[in-house]
Order: structure tokens, then sequence, then C-alpha cells
């Protein structure tokens, strides 16, 4: 599908009247003051026993993923009501939105930001390494109906892991932002297979066009809508095209579609998933100018199912805590990337009923980098009154925290 045309004036976050150039339209990206910088100390230190030894902070493991068989069996939910969500190490992770009774036959796939690679950057030998492996390849996927990419960074897009996909999945679509079209053709990726949109686009699809059998169907039908959504970041794969494709996240929706007695049609939502991709929130932790954009989210689409959202913990700065240095992110202006603590603010904001924090305990320096991610989101849950993943509890701010590496949740849809 094309992109559509577009009218005067560009967008806001088009930097040029070519769709080649973006930027992040809202004050919460831009330059700390000097009032915020001079809140600001040093930002390197040391890291300290207590994060080893804190009750919220616990080794990071690297599971066999079952794709949800343990999840569902101890949250006693039914399966064809549910979301599953497996994360599979940084920002990856793969969806499974079980087919309802009678309507489908099969389950959808869902792929987000795929990296398999032991190293993130241009070459195999080159980029970041992984402090933790990845728990599974391509080809251990149960399935893969649609990849979405949120940003051409490394470890988000992969040319190593994009390609098993293509060899393992070949019917497989691919979802991306604008200006990756090409270089997923260059891929292997076939044209009529990759939608490349904008933020607030949505394409809808149905059940067949991800080779679902629905013959067998009753008159309901199923509908997917997904959405390119705003994030605030940045993109690059080199020094000289940064900011040239868009970054983004995406909103997975499944809508029923019945008919009454009167034969009028109604849909009904059963599944919504928010994957945040890389993003900030503020310009600085001390900050009180915040991304607009995660509030419009919530009131367009949420609330939400399950949701990823970045911690911020891992990437080219993980080489500091491999010296055992701590980079403070309260005295480091951050502003494409969130907090632990910023992360729970954007749960509350899209209105995420489940949501898990990725972005961390991956490409990093040190376990130490882990400990510290943990112990923040946790305390900004406390602080939030955000339940833990663990909780049956319903909870009128949702519940958040983190999975091993190769862990499942499976989430009741409402």
């Amino acid at each position: 599908m094309n992109t559509p045309s577009r009218k005067s004036p560009r967008p806001a976050h088009h930097a040029n009247s070519t769709a080649t150039a973006f930027v992040n339209p809202w004050p919460s990206a831009g330059a700390p003051t000097w009032g915020e910088l001079v809140q600001s100390g040093f930002p390197l230190g040391l890291y300290k026993d207590e994060h080893v030894r804190h009750e919220k902070a616990r080794e990071l493991k690297v599971v066999k993923p079952d794709w949800g068989l343990a999840s569902l069996k101890d949250s006693n939910i039914d399966m064809t009501r549910s979301v599953v969500g497996t994360w599979l190490g940084h920002a990856s992770a793969l969806v499974e939105i079980p087919p309802i009774d009678n309507i489908e036959q099969k389950s959808t796939w869902l792929l987000f930001d795929p990296v398999f690679s032991m190293r993130a950057g241009p070459t195999v030998n080159s980029g970041v390494a992984r402090f933790k492996k990845a728990p599974c390849q391509v080809e251990d996927l149960p399935g893969c109906d649609a990849v979405f990419i949120s940003h051409n960074h490394y470890d988000h897009l992969d040319a190593p892991s994009i390609r098993a996909v293509v060899q393992k999945f070949p019917q497989a679509k691919f979802f991306v932002s604008l200006g990756i079209k090409q270089w997923m053709s260059s891929m292997g990726v076939a044209t009529e297979q990759i939608c490349e949109m904008d933020w607030w686009d949505s394409r809808e699809y149905c059940p067949e066009d991800f080779g679902v059998d629905t013959r067998r169907a009753s008159t309901n039908q199923i509908n997917f809508r997904f959405t390119c959504v705003p994030a605030q970041h940045n993109s690059a794969r080199s020094p000289i095209d940064q900011g040239r494709t868009l970054w983004c996240g995406w909103v997975v929706e499944r809508f029923v579609r019945t008919q009454d007695e009167s034969s009028e049609s109604h849909a009904t939502r059963k599944g919504a998933v928010y994957h945040a991709g890389d993003t900030g929130y503020r310009r600085t932790s001390r900050s009180d100018v915040v991304c607009p954009v995660f509030q419009e989210i919530g009131k367009r689409f949420g609330p939400f199912d399950l949701s990823f959202i970045p911690i911020w913990r891992g990437g080219t700065l993980g080489f500091f805590s491999s010296w055992g240095l701590r980079l403070s992110h309260e005295d480091f202006p951050a502003a494409h990337h969130a907090s632990p603590a910023d992360a729970v603010a954007i749960h509350l904001d899209v209105k995420s009923r489940n949501t898990i924090g990725i972005h961390f305990g991956t490409f990093i320096g040190s376990e130490n980098e882990s400990y510290e991610a943990m112990i923040e989101f946790a305390q900004a849950c406390d602080r939030h009154a955000v339940g833990s993943l663990d909780s049956l509890a319903d909870n009128e701010h949702g519940r958040a925290g983190i999975l091993d590496i190769g862990d499942s949740l499976a989430v009741q849809t409402l």
C-alpha cells in the first residue's frame, strides 16, 4: 500500500516538504534549559553494593520460551479471550492473538523489532554485543504473520534477523515508518508485502490477508487495524543519515464485527496491543515538560490490554557500566530515552492495563544496569499504585513489571 498524498502545510514532524527528514515537534524533545542544567550534577559515578542486595533487584534470566503456556495455566485465562506477549530481549517481542471460537482457524502472530544477532551493528562483528543471549532464533518462532519496525537503529532493525524472517516466513507482512521501505526491499522483502506509514496512519486487514481460512466461520467477521503512532526519538544508521527516516510506536487492534436481527453491523474491539518502540518522555529527569503524545495515544486507543514500554538501560553507552561506572540518567539529558520512572508515566498516559518493561538487560555492560532499571521501575510502580504483573487482582492503575528474557505474559482482553 502506498503512503497517501499529503496536503500543505506539511506535518510538524516533517523537516522538509518531501518527507525525507524528520524532527520531534514538542518542547519536551528540546535542549534542556540553563536552569535544568544547573540542577544536574556530574553524570558518572560508581555503583554501590545495595543495587545487588535491593529487594526489588533479581537476576535476569534467559529462559526457553513456552509461548505463554505456563502463564495461561497459572492465570486460568481462556486462551480464546486472551493476548499473549513474549519478551525476546531488548525491544524484541512476539505477540500471539489467539483465534476466537468459530471465526478464525489459527492464531495471528505479531513480531516487533526483531533482533536475534549477537551484536547490534552494521556487521556481524561490529556494534554493541549482547550481555544476555537471545532466548531463541527465528527458526524457533511458532509463527510470524506481521513484523513491525519502530525505527532504523541497529538495536531495533537488524539485517540478519530480517533476512531470517523472510526466509522462514515468506508470507509475513512488514510494517515500517517513512523511509524504511527501500531498505526492506533490499533485504528481499517483496514490495507488496511492505507497508510504509506516517504517524497516525492506519491500515485495516482481515484474517484472510494473513492466510487464515475463515470459510467455516460464523457470520461474525474479524478485522485488524494497525496504526503507526508517534514516539519521541531519532533515527540513523550512519553519521550522515541522522533523522532521514521516521521513528514510531505501533498500535494493534482486533475487532469482531457482528450483525444483529435488524442486519445492522456492530464492531467490538477484542484485543489491543501497544509497542512504544524506543522513546523519550521529557528533556531531563527534573523537567516538568513532558511529551503530550502519550496522553493522545491513550485518548485515541486506550485502554490497552498489553503494552511494551522501554525503561532505558542498554545500548551504546553500556561500556560505562562495563568499566564499573554508573551513568546517572538523573544528571544526563536524555530526551530520546525514557527512564524507568518515565515508563510508568507512559503506562498511565496510554491507559495500559498490563505493561512489560523492555529495552534493558540485553545490550548492557554489566548486571548493574539491569538491577538499577528493575529497582527504579518497581519503585515508580509503587509510588503510582500500579500493580505487579503477578497480581491477579484488578487495579485501576493497571499492572506493570518485568519478565525474564524469553518469558511470556498472557492477559485477558476486555
